[in-house]
């Protein structure tokens, strides 16, 4: 049986302590009410000091006049977005984290494949793991995303199971389907990618498991819906805030619930 899992994004060490006894990983990035950016990496290492918690670093840069709507146009892969990733990628390794969470598009609604493989591999080759962003639910194509997703070699997806960024778009039990399709697209394309690695003669046992990639429910998730989320996969991405406060009892209530799910 798989572990449930609880992961929160936090923004600043204060919020990172609170969180760690209660979750199983922390997303580390800043400005978390724009949706986050990527770290300050003074900051990854000062959680990294004082927490054993498993952090993962969000890679999405942020310069001057980056734009702050969240669209596909805004995850596109530019040279100077590449080279700033490339080097967060490797201050992540250096600070502590365990995992990095990529998502660069291409203008055509589809996955960059170039850019988060090229990132994928420096990140691997660090020893990190490697996740994608929420930026799945910009995707035009779900389907043909969880085949890139899983051909990159992803560890997870966040994902509020909805087309754009407003999860209020949906109802939960609309959101509730999608996932589920996500989950059966998952274990699709990863018997696809075993079958393409043994028809090659690939040593799995080199190149990796081809495990689905773990779908994750993020956006809106709370104590108050969490074993409907639950019912689907048993990770979920939760901030856990109040007020735009990260909420102690929101995380107890929330860990009360993944534990009587186990």
């Amino acid at each position: 049986m798989t572990r449930p899992t609880l992961e929160v994004p936090v923004d600043s060490l204060e919020s990172a302590i609170l969180a760690a006894p209660f979750c199983t990983r922390l997303e580390l990035c800043d400005d978390l009410p724009s949706e986050g950016w990527t770290a300050n990496m003074r900051m990854v290492e000062r959680i990294r000091s004082v927490v054993d918690t498993h952090l993962v670093a969000m890679i999405r840069p942020r310069f001057a006049d980056s734009p702050l709507t969240l669209t596909v146009e805004s995850f596109m892969a530019t040279k100077r977005v590449m080279d700033a990733s490339t080097q967060e990628i490797r201050a992540a390794a250096a600070t502590g984290a365990n995992s990095v969470a990529i998502g660069l598009l291409k203008a055509d609604g589809h996955v960059d494949m170039n850019a988060c493989g090229e990132l994928a591999e420096l990140a691997r080759a660090l020893k990190l793991e490697v996740a994608f962003l929420r930026t799945f639910d910009l995707l035009r194509d779900r389907a043909r995303g969880m085949r890139d997703i899983t051909a990159l070699g992803m560890k997870r997806v966040v994902t509020a199971g909805v087309l754009g960024w407003d999860a209020a778009a949906a109802t939960i039990e609309q959101r509730l389907a999608v996932l589920r399709n996500d989950c059966v697209n998952a274990l699709a394309a990863a018997n696809v990618n075993s079958a393409t690695r043994i028809k090659s003669g690939a040593d799995i046992k080199n190149v990796g498991a081809c495990a689905p990639v773990e779908i994750v429910p993020g956006g809106g998730v709370r104590a108050s819906n969490a074993a409907q989320f639950m019912s689907v996969s048993p990770h979920l991405h939760a901030s856990c805030r109040r007020g735009g406060v990260i909420h102690l009892q929101e995380l107890q209530q929330l860990q009360a619930i993944i534990t009587a799910n186990s």
